[in-house]
Parts: C-alpha cells; structure tokens; sequence
C-alpha cells in the first residue's frame, strides 16, 4: 500500500524546535512542505523533489534539519539508518538533525534499537499503537486521511555535534509533543471511541478504506 506520513500537527510542534524540517521520504501527494525527497525524482523534480534520499547527492548535503519517515521495510530503514549515519560521522558538515520515525518493533535487532542505540542520539520517544495515527498514504482518496497506527512507534533525534547546539530538543520535552501531536485530536475534530485508536477497527472499512 502507499506509504503513511508523519501528521501534520508533529511538524508544525515541532518547528520551535527543530525548524523547518525536509522529509527524506515523501511525494507529491504527501508531503508537508515543497521541497522534499523522494522515491521517483525522475517524475517529480517538477513537483519539488530533491531526488532520492539515497541517491548521491545526498552525500552533498552540508547542513540542515531533517524528518526521516522511510517506509516499513527493514531493508530500507536499514539503508536509511546506514546512510544518516554517514552523513553525521562526517566531521567536515555543518549542523545536521535527523528526526527519525520508525516502528518500535523490539527483539534487539531493529532500526528503532539501531538508532537508539547511536552515539548521535540526543533525544528518544515511544508512542504506543493505539495512542497515535498517520497520515494515510492514500489520503487524497479516502474520507478519512488519519491511519491508526499498526505498531508502537520510535521516535529518535540523532544530530552531530553542530546540530545538538543549534537545533536543542532533550528527550522529556520531544516527548510531551510528539505524543500530544501524534494523536487523532491534534490533527482531526474526530475522535477514537474510547479515546484509543483501533486498526483493527480500520482494516475491516472494505477495500476503499474510505
């Protein structure tokens, strides 16, 4: 299916923090702000991608603040790890933030833990499935566009030194807003019954989900 995003709200909290983010993985059709990277930079330079964040020219990036949403597929959170992290051994760039978002999958051997356990992590949050939603990734065709979320979720800042100084967010305060910004009430009028949301609930919609 299409890939979820990140909702609206976290950014817009978030943004006293960490400023104006670029996600590392978006579209056309969902994506927050105008520039961003993307999967298929060949059809959507003209849309505002900035080309594949794991094509080369990332390699160029000097500084910035970043939002890093990949898809939930261990080889490519793998690679996405693999590649924010060479981008932040790299002693010559200036300040550089990652706002990682990944499933909180546990076992030990998962990206979440991999970042967790980086020497550039400077912050780290848990949300629980039914405590939080995302975009749909199919929302420009469906009735509702907030997908309940089917795992807990990570939610790790990783910065090099640089970026530590300049962009300052410590765990108890990333906390309070990505779990406040993450829920179905910072983001809709809509609310789960119960105040939890349910995928369970979702899944069963029919196959439009709409």
């Amino acid at each position: 299916g299409s890939q979820c995003a990140v909702p609206g709200a976290a950014f817009d909290d978030l943004k006293p923090y960490l400023g104006n983010t670029v996600e590392c993985f978006a579209s056309p059709l969902n994506c927050r702000f105008e520039r961003y990277y993307s999967a298929f930079p060949g059809l959507e330079y003209a849309f505002g991608s900035l080309g594949s964040f794991f094509g080369n020219g990332t390699l160029e990036i000097q500084e910035g603040s970043f939002e890093v949403n990949p898809p939930f597929v261990p080889e490519v959170m793998t690679f996405m790890e693999k590649r924010v992290n060479q981008l932040l051994s790299d002693p010559n760039k200036g300040p550089l933030s990652f706002l990682v978002v990944v499933p909180d999958w546990g076992g030990g051997n998962s990206t979440a833990d991999a970042c967790a356990s980086s020497k550039f992590k400077r912050a780290a949050s848990y949300i629980s499935a039914t405590d939080h939603v995302f975009a749909d990734g199919a929302q420009h065709r469906v009735s509702d566009r907030w997908r309940p979320s089917s795992w807990d979720t990570a939610v790790i800042l990783l910065q090099n030194d640089k970026g530590r100084d300049k962009w300052t967010l410590e765990t108890e305060t990333l906390t309070n807003v990505v779990k406040k910004a993450f829920s179905r009430a910072a983001n809709s009028s809509s609310a789960p019954a119960g105040g939890k949301e349910d995928v369970f609930a979702w899944e069963s919609r029919g196959s439009r989900k709409g």
